[in-house]
């Protein structure tokens, strides 16, 4: 038997079917190091939303305050956890997380160079933001989002 979650999952699969095959392949890989970027921050800080830059929590907690207000059905527990906070952070937010003042050293042994962090970080999110927004995808982004993908599967 078939879960909502799932069948919401395979909508959103379905919608990106428009997608040439090596861009959905690609929109694929982004999603895996968005998933695995949040976890190792979560892991990182302990599940302890309170250790969230004030600008990055104050814009999640107002997205998860509008999703709850828009939809009843969501469990509001599930956001109390830094997990759950975190499903709410856009890749740019993730990126403010892990190079804030107050957290960079505890993200030192991960990513030590910071203007790599950054570039891979601008790369990434170019060959996401393309894909998402049914933009045109140039071979450059293409080819600079994939190296960002290998150089994130490699430090992750």
């Amino acid at each position: 038997m078939r879960t909502t979650l799932e069948a919401i999952e395979d909508l959103l699969i379905k919608e990106r079917l428009d997608l040439p095959p090596q861009l959905r392949e690609l929109d694929g890989d982004v999603e895996t190091i968005e998933l695995e970027l949040r976890a190792r921050i979560v892991r990182t800080l302990h599940d302890d939303p309170a250790l969230l830059p004030h600008h990055v929590r104050d814009r999640i907690e107002e997205r998860i305050r509008a999703a709850l207000k828009k939809n009843l059905a969501l469990d509001g527990d599930r956001y109390i956890t830094l997990a759950g906070k975190l499903e709410y952070a856009d890749l740019r937010e993730l990126e403010d997380i892990m190079k804030s003042r107050a957290l960079r050293s505890q993200f030192d042994g991960l990513f030590p160079n910071r203007e790599a962090l950054v570039k891979h970080f601008d790369q990434l999110a170019d060959l996401r933001n393309g894909i998402r927004h049914s933009r045109t995808v140039d071979e450059v982004t293409r080819k600079q989002g994939e190296a960002s993908i290998l150089w994130f599967r490699k430090v992750l």
